[in-house]
């Protein structure tokens, strides 16, 4: 290799050299065995630099920068290999995590059928009429057993039966259980220091 010697150069010595080497080998003439070694592997990609981005560079430049770019090519390599199982394990966690939340789902729904939230609220608070404390716990517990939950959307609360329940409702579910957990934490503490209901 010369010192400013091209990729495009260099690619097509190596190929006139094997291709001469042939020909003084076999006998044939040096065209047919130029053929005969770009139809081989190694002769397909140095045609492909003869005509490729690279064609221009400074061969010398162009090999020290081929093992950086062919780790880099066997990283993506592997990357696209793995992304598949990746993928199928994104899909198993996604799975159990569904079925988890099912179950916790499932023994939240038994617990309000038992009275729940009628424990959890226990007396009216001061100025709080107490047919409302019970209208609460009996619509939840009625609720409960006709197995709906709450779900939250934009600010809105909608009901949906529990088994009709798809991955995509878990947020609106999350948000939900979390508006009734931070009321239930605001109404013990009015509780605790006395304060009264509007």
């Amino acid at each position: 290799m010369h010192k400013n010697q091209r990729v495009v150069d260099m690619a097509l010595d190596v190929l006139t050299r094997q291709a001469t080497t042939r020909s003084k080998r076999t006998g044939e003439p040096f065209e047919e065995a130029l053929e005969h070694v770009q139809r081989t592997e190694a002769g397909r990609q140095l045609r492909k630099l003869t005509e490729g981005p690279h064609r221009d560079q400074s061969a010398h430049q162009w090999q020290q920068d081929l093992p950086r770019k062919r780790a880099k090519e066997r990283r993506q390599t592997r990357q696209e290999e793995r992304r598949p199982a990746q993928q199928q394990e994104g899909s198993q966690a996604r799975l159990v995590a569904w079925k988890e939340f099912m179950q916790a789902e499932r023994r939240e729904l038994e617990l309000r059928r038992n009275s729940q939230l009628a424990r959890m609220l226990g007396e009216p608070l001061p100025g709080e009429p107490p047919s409302m404390v019970v209208r609460l716990a009996s619509e939840d517990r009625r609720q409960a057993e006709e197995g709906l939950v709450a779900l939250m959307h934009d600010g809105e609360v909608f009901y949906k039966h529990l088994e009709v329940l798809s991955e995509g409702d878990m947020p609106a579910r999350i948000a939900a259980a979390r508006v009734r957990t931070t009321w239930l934490k605001e109404r013990q503490e009015d509780r605790w220091f006395g304060r009264q209901t509007g």
